[in-house]
């Protein structure tokens, strides 16, 4: 619902004729990892995370300053105009599985995993208070449906921006983790 909310805008904006350039940066790294299956919980991990869906359903995660200097450059891109800019660089798609697991390579620890089936999780979001029940939402559409990063770019509506920025070197999940690590 609150995904549907979302394309209800989208869709406002499209039919008022109003220029826009709708940026879907998918999952934002420092968000994600500064709470990394602690649904509910903020700061680091304790010995337990929850995983959501299969472990192996991939996601996209992208820098925050990524997608600052990726909004300043679409305001004053034509190519940008009237679209959808995906940013999805290819590094960072993974599962949540795999985040897990370099997050455990980095720290030398291991969690106990708790998984969240998908009904489970359709209840914590009726049951949240916003903005945990947003982020519940994003978890299930991204991480428990996937398939973010393989829907094809329709140029009449989309650009992706690896495309249109080659030269731009996106920050990894690793460099990310890193830093937050520290």
């Amino acid at each position: 619902m609150i995904v549907e909310s979302k394309l209800r805008v989208r869709r406002a904006i499209r039919d008022a004729g109003i220029p826009h350039t709708i940026i879907c940066s998918y999952w934002a790294i420092g968000l994600l990892f500064s709470t990394l299956g602690n649904s509910g919980e903020n700061g680091p991990l304790s010995t337990g995370v929850d995983i959501f869906g299969d472990e192996k359903s991939r996601a996209i995660f992208v820098d925050e300053k990524d997608m600052s200097m990726l909004t300043i450059r679409a305001v004053e891109d034509p190519r940008t105009l009237d679209k959808i800019l995906h940013v999805r660089p290819p590094a960072n798609m993974r599962s949540f599985g795999q985040l897990l697991h370099l997050l455990e390579k980095k720290t030398g620890r291991t969690f106990e995993r708790h998984y969240v089936t998908e009904q489970e999780l359709a209840k914590k979001i009726q049951e949240a208070p916003f903005p945990l029940n947003f982020q519940l939402a994003m978890v299930h559409s991204t991480l428990v449906h996937g398939g973010a990063g393989e829907r094809a770019v329709d140029p009449a509506v989309d650009v992706e921006a690896t495309q249109l920025y080659p030269n731009i070197q996106f920050a990894t999940v690793e460099e990310c983790l890193d830093g937050l690590l520290l």
